[in-house]
């Protein structure tokens, strides 16, 4: 099966060295043009989005007592410690901060890591440069990256934390020592500021076992080095900060979430939800990839009869695999989720044929993937690092969903997580893919980025402070508790 074979917008991998330097500037352009809006959004959207509240109460205890035993078990959220830390550190050197200034301090630091890999992409090949673009493309274009970024939440930090990490990795070669441990550490720190992030530093020690495996079939024990030793032991000294607070914490949740949250969280095996998040990768995924296929192409009719297919079957039957039914169902979900429950309040036979719609969608675009990531696997060239390291991050991203026990729904925009790599895959894999179409399809989830963001509404006063904010009741998406937004006063009020 094969994509489309249209000229890509943007230069190909023949590209001259001027060539070479436009990737960079539309990296660059594009990075600064979304953080732009992502700033503006920062200081109109009014307080109290989301889960804004609850994080912003839950790092005061780290900026006025310390990072110590007491405040990580006394911590709350069970997302993780390193955002809420990073939030702390800015209150506590700038007492009178804003909720806005906290917002911005995000967007900032992100211009400075475009800045960095605007600058590291001048040693990179045109190919890499343009796996770089796209994988950015989709991290920024993903229909939650603005609530992400220009807001208290947990996932800024966390994704500050990622680029750094994978910037000092890409740096390092995998060769490199210093710049290698130092990228294990931030993937580290991402790891406990969503824990949603555990797959990456497993990923890095496949990717790294891979390049070394290959080395060792040619030159037997030569190949083991005291520096490759050392790498294998900054991925693990990366995890211990997460075996700290599951020690902590006698599991991966906080003591105190439960006793205050009506969701639960933990481990144990749950065999719905790794179907739950896959399913929603395809709908997500669905729009970027069906518009590039070619439907003439062999073997094209028997993977849509299949897709189709099965989609028939679970719409009829009205199986809903988007949400489990031991899950709460009253706090916040994804457009998908709102869209299910539209076709639900029409009847069963709109229900069938939306749920048709969907499935069928999703199913078409995991096969098309699927398959050629399936003939790559059979290749055995595993030369490209970037993309084994993304392909078996969504892999293991989706496989640790079994283990996510309670009644925590798996919500749209933890496919934050895995989306820069989702971008990674289907440039890699299909090299065409970089077009006016998809350029489209991204402008489109822009779009509606923009919209999930500001549905709750644009602050009155342009400075942003939280004083001037209109206050609503809420429902938490990871807290699960209803409260009243903005919390009434001008800065965060914590004073040192």
């Amino acid at each position: 099966m094969k994509l489309l074979t249209v000229q890509p917008a943007l230069p190909d991998i023949h590209a001259t060295a001027d060539s070479n330097k436009s990737y960079r500037r539309y990296f660059l352009v594009i990075c600064l043009l979304y953080l732009v809006i992502a700033a503006v959004l920062a200081v109109l959207v009014r307080w109290g989005v989301m889960d804004e509240d609850f994080h912003l109460e839950s790092s005061l205890p780290f900026a006025k007592s310390g990072v110590n035993n007491t405040t990580l078990y006394n911590h709350v959220p069970p997302t993780g410690v390193s955002s809420h830390i990073w939030f702390a550190a800015w209150v506590w050197l700038f007492p009178g901060i804003t909720y806005v200034g906290l917002r911005l301090i995000t967007c900032a630091f992100l211009v400075v890591l475009v800045a960095w890999t605007y600058t590291h992409m001048k040693t990179l090949s045109t190919d890499a440069q343009r796996k770089v673009l796209a994988a950015t493309l989709f991290m920024l274009a993903f229909p939650y990256f603005f609530l992400s970024v220009s807001t208290v939440m947990t996932e800024g930090p966390s994704m500050l934390y990622l680029i750094a990490g994978l910037l000092l990795l890409s740096i390092s070669r995998l060769q490199r020592l210093l710049p290698f441990f130092l990228g294990c550490l931030f993937l580290g720190l991402t790891t406990i500021s969503r824990f949603y992030y555990i797959p990456l530093l497993p990923a890095l020690a496949v990717v790294l076992f891979v390049t070394d495996w290959k080395e060792f079939i040619k030159t037997g024990t030569k190949s083991i080095t005291t520096n490759k030793v050392l790498m294998y032991l900054a991925i693990a000294v990366s995890l211990l900060p997460l075996v700290g607070l599951i020690v902590l914490w006698g599991g991966m949740t906080p003591p105190a979430f439960h006793q205050w949250s009506k969701l639960r969280s933990g481990i144990s095996f749950n065999a719905f939800r790794p179907v739950s998040s896959l399913t929603l990768v395809g709908i997500y995924a669905a729009p970027a990839v069906l518009v590039n296929v070619n439907w003439r192409s062999k073997g094209i009719r028997s993977i849509v009869l299949i897709s189709l297919g099965l989609a028939l079957v679970l719409a009829l039957f009205r199986v809903n695999l988007l949400h489990d039914s031991s899950s709460v169902n009253d706090v916040f979900s994804g457009p998908i989720e709102h869209t299910l429950a539209w076709f639900t309040a029409r009847g069963n036979l709109v229900l069938s044929l939306g749920m048709f719609g969907i499935y069928g969608l999703s199913f078409l675009s995991l096969a098309v993937v699927g398959e050629k990531v399936i003939r790559y696997i059979r290749q055995q060239d595993f030369s490209d690092g970037g993309l084994v390291f993304s392909i078996v991050f969504v892999v293991f991203f989706i496989a640790s969903q079994a283990f996510v026990g309670g009644n925590h729904p798996f919500f749209d925009r933890y496919l934050a997580h895995p989306w820069p790599f989702m971008g990674y895959i289907l440039v890699a894999l299909f090299p065409k893919f970089l077009n006016t179409r998809t350029y489209l399809v991204l402008a489109a989830y822009t779009v509606l980025s923009v919209m999930i963001l500001v549905k709750w509404g644009i602050h009155q006063d342009s400075l942003g402070f939280i004083g001037a904010s209109s206050s609503g009741a809420v429902m938490d998406s990871e807290t699960g508790t209803g409260r009243k937004t903005g919390v009434g006063r001008r800065s965060v009020g914590y004073t040192v």
